[in-house]
Formats: C-alpha cells, structure tokens, sequence
C-alpha cells in the first residue's frame, strides 16, 4: 500500500481540497477523506510543477506542511502515471495535470462535474479514462473529452466489472484567415470530434455514438475503427441488434488488424471474445497464431492452437462415418 504526504486546504463546505502530492510511485490511488474531510478538490496546478514555482501558495494556508520523509518525492510532471481519485472528487482546477506528460491513465467517480481550462494540456499520453458508474449516470465525460483532442478511451466501471468501452479517435482543429476582412474560418478533421458531441446531460448518448462508425469508416484509419467496434462488441451496452451487425461485419473483414490489436496488447480476454464470438476465425486465426509466435506472445498462440486443433478435430468427425 502507498503512503502519502498531502499538503492541502479546507473548503467552506467542509471538504478538503489537495494542493501538492508527496510519494513514492507513479501509480497513485488517493483516499476518500484527508484528516476527516471528504476529499472534493485536485488544486489548480497540483500536479503541474514543483511547489517552489507556484507563488499563490503560502504556509498559512496550507495544511500538512511538516517535513515529509526524505524518501519521498513531490508527485508532479513525469512523475505521475496513473491516478485514481475517489468518488468524492468533484472539481478538478485549471492546468491540475499540466505538463504531466507520462501520465496514461485517470480514474473518477460521477461525482466530478467541473473541470477547470486547460487540465491536461500537454499530457499527450493520457489515454484512458476510467468512470467508476454505470452508463447511463450523469458524469463529467464530456468536460474532459472538450479538453483532449488526442485519442481517448472511455470505461464505465463498477466494483471490478467494464460495462460499456468507448473509444475517441483523435480530431485537428484548425483556423484559417478569411482575406481581406481578417475573419477567421474554422476547419475541423476527424471524427472524433462528431462522437464527442454524442452526450447529452452529461451521459453518453450510445445510439449517436454508434451512428458516426460509418461515416468514420470513409476516413479513419483501421486501428482506430477497430478499437471502436471491439469495444462495442464485447461491451455491448445500448447496442442495436443492426450496429452490432456493422461492428461484426468490419471485425470480419478486417481480421489481421484485429489479431494484430490483441497481440500488441497480449490480451487474451479479446482475443478469446474474438474466436467465441466466431469473428476471428480460419486464415485469421491461422494469421494471428503465427504473429503471436513471432511477437513471442506463447500464451495467445498456444490459445489459437487449440482452437485451430480443435476445429482441425470437429471437421475430420465431420466425414469419419466408422467402418
């Protein structure tokens, strides 16, 4: 279990509000309460930079400010990589996770609804976001798919179990000067950006989500069209009997882009979803086993080699009448 230094401030309402993180690992998993206090606010800047550069801040209004042990280390920039904050977490303050260019993953409840200019500019390796609710409760997905623009991968989670994963592709945004009345016209590329706009009230509107796949399918590239539909089809949550056709459909006809995502994963759930499922199967399953042998992966091929033995077995029963 990680221990923490957490130099912080009380609310008007009682709640505590962290300013700086002192620790040991780049994983971080923050307590509900600090002192008693119900854990509401990451500060503006909390993870940004080191203390000595933030100038707002002072003693007197800082709890927590004794000397931390001389092993640990201020949790800012490159050295966070994961951090799940609690379902008490409401607001998450400007620029909190500026610069933290090493930081992959973000767990939050649906409690979070604010977040303030600029969180996570500059954390380009923020790829996954972790939502402990189910689907269709309110929470603060759009505010953080406003601010990142890259490629996004949204879970629903709860006690352990995925109900529904959703993938944003990456989308540019561009302005270009109107001559000669100095107007400014502006040019977005990308779906990604049409599948953001699908929420409304705060909760994921998965029909309108599901609707941008065929028009993604024109410009996308495959390995983002992929993630899309596997993710829809082993987390089926709000899907159509027709879209879960059209995911199935591409995954079929794009079998080696599939095999090849579950191998630089090494995920073995997908890739046994993929051969139950019947959508990877015959010279992709074949495909897919000699890969996962090169890539050293002996757990998938060895799982592919029995699926492949198993059929090889079921076909010759098939034409073995005795005699």
């Amino acid at each position: 279990m990680n221990a923490y230094r957490m130099l912080w401030q009380k609310r008007a309402d009682g709640g505590a509000k962290l300013v700086r993180l002192y620790g040991t690992s780049p994983q971080i998993r923050l307590p509900d309460q600090i002192e008693g206090h119900p854990l509401a606010e990451i500060a503006p800047y909390c993870f940004a930079k080191e203390r000595r550069f933030l100038q707002e801040e002072t003693e007197e209004t800082i709890t927590g400010t004794e000397r931390q042990p001389s092993f640990f280390r201020e949790i800012c920039q490159t050295a966070a990589e994961e951090v799940a904050l609690p379902d008490s977490v409401e607001k998450i303050g400007n620029c909190a996770f500026y610069n933290c260019r090493n930081l992959k993953t973000i767990q939050a409840g649906s409690s979070l609804q604010e977040i303030g200019s600029d969180a996570f500019m500059n954390a380009f390796s923020f790829h996954r976001l972790i939502l402990s609710c189910e689907p269709e409760e309110k929470s603060g997905v759009r505010q953080v798919l406003h601010q990142v623009s890259w490629d996004l991968e949204v879970l629903f989670q709860t006690n352990g179990r995925t109900a529904a994963s959703l993938f944003y592709p990456e989308y540019y945004e561009s302005y270009d000067e109107i001559a000669p009345a100095h107007l400014f016209g502006r040019s977005i590329q990308g779906e990604g950006f049409r599948a953001r706009q699908c929420i409304k009230d705060g909760r994921v509107d998965f029909d309108g989500y599901d609707a941008v796949f065929l028009q993604a399918c024109a410009g996308e590239p495959e390995e983002a069209l992929i993630k899309i539909a596997l993710g829809r089809l082993k987390y089926p949550y709000g899907l159509c009997e027709k879209q879960r056709e059209i995911y199935g459909g591409y995954i079929k006809a794009h079998g080696e882009g599939a095999a090849f995502f579950c191998i630089r994963r090494k995920d073995l759930g997908m890739l046994e979803f993929l051969c139950r499922e019947r959508l990877l199967c015959g010279a992709s399953q074949l495909f897919c086993m000699q890969e996962a042998q090169k890539a050293g992966w002996t757990e998938g091929a060895a799982y592919l080699l029995q699926c492949l033995s198993k059929k090889q077995k079921e076909r010759k029963s098939r034409y073995d009448f005795g005699g």
